[in-house]
């Protein structure tokens, strides 16, 4: 009797597990289940979030296979898996063009019958709700924030093709890569970490300025609720030095610098192991203030691109030249600049040139001829596309912006040189959300109220190469340089492409011991930047200089845009690959720097001035 009893209630148990007839919802709160929109021949089934980027940035491919596959009698099913209000869900379900029925899990019931803990993350079922494939899309990402530049692997296809043919998918099952569902946790109030005295610090100072509602960050980092849904990608990113951004592991402290502290880290891995204790919200920081408006208060100037950027859903990351005329009368001095994006959504960070000879607005002249050849689809607006700098070689430059770094006045008595008549080139690094994006950013100029003594200007260094060969992982080039003249350092910024792998500048006073101004273990050109040193840095004549850098030219490289590896040639094209160490500088004259390539060598250096052309000798 209990033996049958047993297999009665097991019987009972498969039919119930059966993800078709689970019972969730839709995005009007009314009750669903899968078999409501299963196709007659196989469902695919989508966890999905939008706050996940990797998740909203594969809305577009999901939505071309949902068309592609109707028609062969397999539909494509959205399931959500969080807590948020069914109205938001269905408005952000409609700005990303999801293009298929998207249904509310947010007791997480399918998620628990299907075994699923990524976003995204797809199941293919047969028509008994029998899984045929479970996993990735395709292999787009390795990991989180490590994308490829193509995919090689198409697996949700190649599982689908092989199905529909009647034969069993090759690869039955992968690994997802996204972020992973957040499941409820038993409430912890005390702990030896809480979140209010211990973590809620921490995130302010290191998290919020870009996880904050209309910033850069995919989600909202401003709560306690916040902080528990997101706890296991928070521990997995800090860990892996993911996050927050900062490429530099070593050398010189830098402003705005956003390392995370080993202490730091340990706090918030203790905390999710202890089951993220609230605390005591008396113990809880004031809410951190962020300045709204011109941070530096009204520009002398301001410069704005004659209309909006148009970012299309989905495609590579797009690096836009915005050529933005001054149109000034006269010579003018910058002491400080500040950069404020139109959509911080999409706006990654912004590097600044200067322009004196019209050559960019005749390239954004002959890229609007073009008519958008090599675009992606849907970009359009101002300026012109350019990966790997602004196509020429800039009159000048003017440092950049990223997320986190506040605008600051630079030291008394120093400036920028802005030439009447200069167009001020921003290279904007676009990221695409998964939906349609529009961008209109701004650039104010605040200029010295008394003449300058010092003018800023770049110190190049570089690393000189013809060709990397393929398939070498460690192709590594030098270069040293002795300065000749005394210098003040402001600020540093290594350069190369896709396929660098590690930076180093190394410094020795004369007479002194070498110390490290800069280091990179991890090269990522999407969060390349420029470094400003807290202070700035006195180098004295004979001071050495020296730069290495290391590529990895193989299919290890995710970010190597060629499969198989191809040789590399020294160049500014996407695929071509750069080594300079550009270095903002100061010097007492004004005389341009000048370094010796041998430690008691010749002197090399260009003629004249930095600033105006009238200076007292």
């Amino acid at each position: 009797m209990h033996l049958i009893t047993t297999l009665c209630l097991f019987s009972l148990a498969i039919v119930q597990a059966n993800p078709l007839d689970v019972s969730i919802k839709n995005l009007e709160g009314k009750p669903a289940k899968l078999a409501d929109h299963s196709g007659s021949k196989a469902t695919v089934v989508v966890f999905m979030q939008f706050e996940c980027p990797i998740s909203s940035e594969y809305s577009t491919e999901l939505a071309r296979l949902a068309n592609l596959y109707a028609s062969k009698g397999v539909n494509f099913i959205g399931v959500i898996p969080n807590s948020d209000e069914d109205a938001a869900l269905k408005k952000e379900a409609r700005e990303y063009k999801i293009g298929f029925p998207v249904l509310h899990d947010a007791k997480l019931a399918l998620v628990e019958a299907l075994g699923a803990k990524i976003t995204p993350e797809v199941f293919l079922l047969d028509p008994k709700g029998m899984i045929v494939y479970s996993g990735r899309v395709d292999d787009s990402w390795t990991e989180r924030l490590r994308r490829n530049a193509a995919p090689k692997k198409k697996d949700l296809i190649d599982a689908l093709d092989s199905y529909l043919a009647n034969k069993a998918p090759a690869v039955k099952k992968t690994e997802a890569v996204g972020c992973p569902i957040s499941r409820p946790i038993p409430k912890v109030a005390q702990g030896k970490v809480t979140y209010h005295r211990d973590i809620a610090p921490i995130i302010q100072e290191k998290c919020q300025a870009c996880h904050r509602s209309g910033e850069v960050a995919p989600f909202t980092l401003t709560s306690f609720n916040d902080a528990v849904r997101w706890k296991d990608l928070l521990v997995e990113v800090v860990e892996k030095k993911q996050m927050p951004p900062w490429l530099p592991s070593g050398g010189l402290h830098y402003r705005g610098e956003r390392r995370m502290s080993d202490a730091e880290i340990s706090l918030l891995r203790n905390w999710v192991k202890e089951g993220c204790p609230e605390g005591d919200f008396a113990q809880a920081p004031l809410p951190k203030r962020f300045t709204e408006g011109w941070q530096l208060g009204e520009p002398d100037l301001i410069l704005e691109a004659p209309e909006e950027m148009l970012l299309a859903a989905t495609g590579k990351d797009l690096f836009r030249c915005l050529v933005l005329p001054t149109n000034l009368k006269e010579d003018k001095v910058v002491v400080a600049y500040e950069l404020r994006p139109g959509n911080r959504r999409v706006v990654h960070h912004t590097l600044h040139y200067l322009d004196t000879q019209g050559r960019a607005s005749k390239m954004e002249a002959n890229w609007k001829e073009k008519n958008g050849v090599g675009e992606t689809k849907g970009d359009r607006g101002p300026g012109y596309t350019s990966a790997m700098g602004v196509g020429f070689s800039p009159s000048g430059e003017m440092g950049g912006w990223a997320p986190g770094i506040s605008p600051k006045f630079l030291p008394e008595g120093i400036g920028y040189f802005l030439p009447k008549g200069s167009d001020f080139v921003v290279q904007i690094h676009y990221h695409r959300t998964g939906k349609e994006e529009k961008d209109r950013t701004r650039v104010g100029l605040y200029f010295a109220k008394k003449p300058a003594q010092r003018y800023v200007q770049p110190l190049v260094i570089p690393g000189q190469f013809l060709v990397i060969p393929a398939n070498k992982p460690d192709f590594t080039i030098r270069n040293t340089v002795w300065l000749a003249q005394e210098v003040l350092m402001h600020s540093v910024d290594p350069h190369m492409h896709l396929i660098g792998k590690k930076f180093v500048m190394n410094i020795t006073p004369p007479g002194g011991k070498t110390f490290e101004a800069i280091r990179i273990d991890d090269w990522d050109y999407n969060w390349q930047e420029i470094y400003f040193l807290k202070e700035p840095m006195r180098l004295k004549e004979g001071t050495k200089i020296e730069i290495e850098a290391v590529y990895d030219n193989t299919n290890n490289n995710p970010h190597n845009p060629s499969n198989p590896p191809k040789w590399v040639k020294f160049g500014e094209q996407t695929t071509d690959e750069m080594c300079f160490m550009f270095m903002g500088i100061t010097t007492d004259d004004n005389s341009r720097a000048a370094v010796r390539r041998a430690e008691n060598g010749p002197v090399s250096k260009r003629g004249g001035k930095i600033g105006p052309a009238k200076q007292p000798d």
